[in-house]
């Protein structure tokens, strides 16, 4: 008796199928028509994040938290756009939008507190290395590495069966988990999340950082934003179980090390920086 091959996945097919429930929410969009626009000002930004009460709330709370070191109390979203710019504050709502989005998922399909912890980690672990080389907008990265794993968030929606196997296969070996996931299921997470990304019409630097994270050689002008996502991502692989955390640094990819200039010798506080930046973080998309 013959073993049916498993059934092939695209990643353009499981986005295509998962779209309508992961909608971004309306005050985003309208966020990201005015940052398109080349006619619209800073004003015109702050005003249409002010008319949502929820998400002025939530935008505060990001810009205040200590992981974007803002110095001083920031009291009104006009404000907040003075100081970070459109496009950090654009970065911002993406974020609280997304985790706004997801919340929309049956938390009895995905720990949606659970991915959403991990993700965070990944978003302060790559905001804090990008901070210790002075490399790059911290707001960007932190927004694309709190998405970085959102692809796998697509895969326990529409195909928990092969998603769950996979997991389990590379249970003490992570940094396996997308070659698995490409040989089991057709596509690893990090091509989902980049479909994704590209399908809510994101910056294209949000599709090409999370698609190449597993392969930061491979993702040109946004090499970098890659790199610091797989370095994040290998971060907290080592954070959820701490007993490969060591194991976890040995499989960072070696053009990452050589992308950033990073060394090791600046994990010790990143580490210390996001333990100290994650709880506070987390209770932020509550």
């Amino acid at each position: 008796m013959t073993t049916a091959a498993p059934t092939r996945h695209r990643a353009a097919d499981l986005i295509a199928s998962s779209i309508e429930l992961l909608t971004l929410p309306e005050v985003f969009l309208r966020v990201k028509a005015i940052v398109e626009d080349p006619d619209t000002t800073a004003l015109d930004l702050a005003r249409v994040i002010a008319a949502d009460p929820a998400m002025t709330a939530r935008v505060l709370k990001l810009v205040n938290s200590a992981f974007l070191g803002v110095r001083g109390r920031v009291e009104s979203v006009s404000r907040a756009v003075s100081l970070l710019g459109m496009f950090q504050v654009h970065d911002l709502v993406l974020a609280s939008s997304v985790a706004t989005t997801f919340e929309r998922i049956d938390p009895k399909q995905v720990d949606v507190a659970g991915f959403w912890k991990h993700s965070v980690y990944r978003g302060l672990a790559a905001t804090a290395l990008a901070r210790s080389g002075r490399l790059v907008d911290l707001g960007r990265v932190f927004t694309e590495g709190l998405l970085s794993d959102i692809g796998h968030m697509v895969m326990y929606h529409r195909i928990p069966g092969p998603a769950a196997a996979a997991l389990e296969s590379a249970r003490g070996e992570p940094w396996r988990l997308a070659a698995i996931e490409r040989e089991t299921i057709g596509c690893d997470y990090a091509e989902v999340g980049g479909a994704l990304a590209d399908a809510w019409g994101l910056p294209s630097c949000f599709g090409a950082a999370i698609r190449q994270q597993v392969a930061p050689k491979e993702g040109a002008d946004h090499g970098l934003e890659a790199a610091l996502l797989h370095m994040g991502g290998m971060l907290a692989y080592g954070h959820a179980d701490t007993r490969l955390a060591a194991a976890c640094v040995d499989n960072i990819d070696a053009v990452a090390w050589r992308i950033t200039g990073l060394t090791t010798d600046c994990l010790p506080d990143v580490r210390i920086e996001v333990s100290s930046n994650l709880s506070a973080t987390e209770q932020l998309f509550r």
